[in-house]
């Protein structure tokens, strides 16, 4: 630990941090929106006294955060925040990932690597984009998006499922079909599951805000089934579902794998903005 992080005191954070905690996000509300969203919507700093985020504080100014939970994530001022926050993120524990500004995740990942076994996949380098209504490319004509619904519940779960498969190498209904199916509920019944239908009915496209913070959604689980790629689809049905999209949040924004060439091409077609920093994710179990 360098000397400035020993200057910083490190603490649980609880319901009386939440004003504070939201101020810091709300600076870099793209960067910190799973963050934001675990206060905002699954009750982080909840009333019942510890939770899972922890707070680096200079004096009485706050510095850094770290959740820790099966996503640890850090949203950090300085490298002094992420060497005091490191005490607190060695393992093993639940972490089954480590996401984050990259420069973050690395920092942190050099000082407690050696803790945990070694990491699944290391995914280096992520870009992060954001995303405006005037920014949006049209929306072509005829193309509509609508909010899932639990009747949509099952069709939702396999095309999510799949994409999970694809993305994490992982068939989440194998490995927790029950938690998996929550998960999907939920955001559906939150109004987060956006879909376009093809002609036949079927969800051609789809994708989530899997996390919120007050003026960010965080777009996840973006997928468009195999045989329906390459024509177009998943950019009429994106765009669609993010012009729906902008009735509850201002800007969008998402992170994607820099080797993925189709969907950087994608995103970039619709408009979305790269940020100055990139994201990385070490993936632990």
């Amino acid at each position: 630990m360098t000397r400035s992080a020993q200057a910083l005191r490190v603490r649980p954070l609880t319901a009386q941090d939440r004003e504070a905690v939201l101020k810091f996000v709300e600076r870099d509300p793209v960067r910190d929106a799973f963050i934001a969203s675990r206060v905002l919507h699954d009750g982080a700093l909840g009333s019942g006294g510890w939770g899972p985020l922890w707070g680096a504080f200079e004096a009485d100014r706050l510095a850094g955060l770290l959740h820790v939970g099966p996503n640890m994530v850090p949203a950090v001022d300085s490298q002094a925040a992420v060497d005091a926050l490191a005490s607190v993120a060695t393992g093993p524990g639940l972490a089954r990932m480590l996401v984050g500004e990259r420069a973050t995740v690395e920092r942190m990942w050099a000082l407690i690597g050696h803790t945990y076994t070694r990491p699944r996949e290391i995914r280096a380098r992520q870009y992060v984009y954001r995303l405006t209504a005037g920014q949006l490319r049209p929306v072509p004509r005829g193309v509509e998006a609508e909010l899932a619904t639990r009747d949509d519940e099952d069709e939702v779960l396999r095309s999510s499922a799949a994409m999970h498969l694809e993305e994490m190498g992982e068939d989440p209904l194998v490995v927790d079909p029950a938690g998996y199916r929550r998960r999907v509920r939920t955001l559906i019944d939150r109004g987060w599951t956006f879909i376009h239908r093809g002609p036949d009915g079927r969800i051609a496209f789809k994708m989530d805000i899997g996390c919120a913070g007050l003026t960010t959604g965080q777009i996840q689980g973006v997928y468009a089934p195999p045989a329906l790629r390459r024509r177009g689809i998943a950019s009429a049905g994106m765009a669609a579902c993010c012009a729906l999209a902008f009735n509850w949040y201002p800007v969008l924004s998402l992170y994607v794998n820099d080797f993925n060439g189709p969907a950087v091409a994608l995103y970039e077609r619709l408009g979305f903005t790269r940020m100055e920093y990139d994201f990385q994710t070490i993936l632990l179990s």
